[in-house]
C-alpha cells in the first residue's frame, strides 16, 4: 500500500474524463460535491455524492488528499513543477526532509468549487493535522512471477 503520485491521483479523480474539470465535466454540480458552496459546513461520509466513472467517491472536494509527491520547501515556489515525467523518482522520495512539502489534491468542504478542480494542486508541511485534509491509499499488486 503507498498513497498515490499526483499523477496517480488525476487520474483516477478524472475517471476516464481526459481534459474534464471535475470528474463528472466541465460544469460544477452541486449534487456531486462538498465544497463551502454547499453549504454542509463539514466532512460527510464516504459515499454521500456519487462516485466517477472508476467507481471513485469524492475525488473532487470534501478533504484535501495527501499524495507521496513532494511540492517543495518554500510554499510560494513550488520545486517540482506538474505535469512531470512519472520516473523522476526524486518527486516521490519517501525518505525526504521534514521541511518538504507534499503535494495534496480534491479540494476541500471549507473552500471554493474552483480549487475542487481535477488538476488543482495545493501542499502540505509532513507535520500537523487539520479536518479538511486526508488521504486515500493505493493498494499495488506484486508483480506476477513466472517461474
Amino acid at each position: 500500500m503507498t498513497l498515490p503520485s499526483e499523477l496517480e491521483w488525476e487520474k483516477a479523480a478524472r475517471g476516464g474524463l481526459v481534459a474534464a474539470m471535475y470528474p463528472w465535466g466541465d460544469e460544477f454540480d452541486a449534487n456531486r460535491a462538498n465544497v463551502d458552496e454547499t453549504g454542509i459546513g463539514d466532512t460527510t461520509a464516504v459515499g454521500a455524492f456519487p462516485p466517477n466513472a472508476y467507481g471513485l467517491y469524492d475525488c473532487a472536494s470534501n478533504i484535501w488528499e495527501w499524495t507521496r509527491s513532494l511540492w517543495g520547501k518554500r510554499w510560494d515556489k513550488p520545486d517540482f513543477l506538474y505535469p512531470y515525467h512519472a520516473d523522476d523518482a526524486k518527486r516521490e522520495a519517501h525518505a525526504a526532509r521534514k521541511d518538504m512539502r507534499r503535494v495534496v489534491r480534491g479540494g476541500s468542504w471549507i473552500l471554493h468549487r474552483d480549487l475542487a478542480r481535477c488538476a488543482v494542486r495545493n501542499w502540505r508541511p509532513p507535520h500537523g493535522w487539520n479536518d479538511y485534509g486526508g488521504f486515500r491509499v493505493l493498494l499495488r499488486r506484486s508483480p506476477v512471477s513466472l517461474l
